[in-house]
């Protein structure tokens, strides 16, 4: 994704909600960094100061987001103009992602809201660093959905072999040379050690009852 020191929305810093988030809804500020937003820079990175200035961005960008849809939901954010101010606000890459968070949230609260912010993100680019990998945008999502699953197991490369292993036919359209580039690219860009991406010998594990129960939560079953 191209680099973008991101500076606040105005119209957003002038927004006062009378519902405050729920303290146990800040546990999904850490679940978007950690996978939506993982390599997404909120600054240019050349010290350790850098880094963390860039995390701090990278959460108040998410818990801004999170705290939009629990506006949405409380009918004190009307999504219409939070959608319009956004867009106006935030370069397209941001917008994106900003949308992508309310509609998760949307969707994860059952308010119909959520088909408003998916007929919005759909007009925007599909970022081409996900379009050879995925068949669709609607397997991107569904993607993400399946990952939200797994939050609270450490990503590593059994588990991504375990979604080639289910997913290669049905959300990917990739192969697996570009897949092992894509994972770690985008999830494991610290690991060193690619070649240890077990794709051919891999079994059933921890992993694939976690899966099982995810596909069949998912509004679309049929796209596994």
């Amino acid at each position: 994704m191209k680099q973008e020191n991101w500076v606040e929305s105005q119209w957003l810093n002038g927004v006062e909600l009378k519902k405050k988030l729920p303290f146990e809804d800040a546990a999904f500020v850490e679940l978007y960094r950690a996978i939506l937003l993982r390599n997404v820079e909120f600054c240019k990175v050349v010290t350790l100061e850098d880094k963390q200035s860039c995390v701090r961005m990278t959460n108040k960008f998410i818990h801004q987001a999170v705290s939009s849809a629990f506006g949405v939901q409380n009918k004190e954010i009307n999504i219409h103009v939070l959608l319009k101010k956004i867009a106006e606000d935030y370069c397209e890459e941001k917008s994106y992602y900003f949308f992508y968070i309310i509609f998760k949230e949307l969707y994860r609260r059952k308010n119909s809201d959520y088909k408003v912010v998916l007929d919005a993100l759909r007009k925007y680019n599909f970022p081409e660093e996900f379009k050879k990998i995925f068949k669709t945008f609607d397997c991107k999502l569904a993607w993400d959905y399946l990952l939200t699953y797994l939050a609270h197991e450490p990503l590593d490369k059994s588990m991504f072999s375990i979604m080639w292993l289910r997913y290669k036919s049905s959300l990917l359209r990739c192969n697996v040379e570009d897949y092992k580039n894509f994972v770690f690219r985008q999830y494991l860009k610290d690991d060193k050690s690619k070649a240890i991406l077990n794709i051919k010998n891999i079994k059933e594990n921890i992993y694939t009852s976690i899966l099982k129960r995810a596909e069949i939560n998912y509004s679309l079953l049929k796209i596994f």
